[in-house]
C-alpha cells in the first residue's frame, strides 16, 4: 500500500513560495543582483546577493526639494544562507561600489524600510 499526502504537505505556502522566489527569482545574480559582502555588527562577512539602488533619494514631505547623495537602497534575502535573518541598525555594515564598477566601500545600514518572509529592504549610508 502507497502511503497517502496531506495536502498541506504538496502545496507550497504563498509565505514559503514568496521566501523561495525571492532568493532564485529576485535576488539571482544574473538577472538583478549583484555580489555585496555583508557583516553583522557582532559576527563574520558573508557574501550575499542583493538589488543595489543607487540613486539620489528624495526625502518626503518637509524636505521636498532636497536630495540625499549618501544613502542607497539594498534588497536582501531574508534567508539564513542566501542572505540575513536579523539587522541591526547602526551596527551592521555592507561593502558594495558606489557605482558599478567602481571599488567596493562600506555602507553602515541606517535603517530597515520594510522586510516580508522573502526579503529586507533596507537603507544604508556611507
Amino acid at each position: 500500500m502507497v502511503p497517502r499526502l496531506s495536502l498541506e504537505a504538496v502545496v507550497m505556502t504563498f509565505k514559503s513560495q514568496l521566501a523561495q522566489d525571492a532568493v532564485k527569482v529576485f535576488l539571482d545574480g544574473a538577472a538583478f543582483a549583484e555580489d555585496i559582502t555583508y557583516t553583522p555588527k557582532a559576527g563574520a562577512p558573508k557574501a550575499i546577493k542583493a538589488v543595489i539602488i543607487r540613486k539620489r533619494l528624495d526625502p518626503a514631505h518637509e524636505d521636498t526639494g532636497r536630495t540625499l547623495i549618501n544613502q542607497a537602497e539594498l534588497f536582501v534575502a531574508n534567508d539564513t544562507i542566501a542572505g540575513v535573518t536579523s539587522i541591526n541598525k547602526g551596527g551592521d555594515v555592507v561593502s558594495f561600489a558606489e557605482t558599478i564598477g567602481g571599488a567596493a566601500i562600506s555602507w553602515v545600514v541606517a535603517d530597515i524600510l520594510n522586510q516580508d518572509e522573502g526579503i529586507w529592504h533596507l537603507l544604508v549610508q556611507k
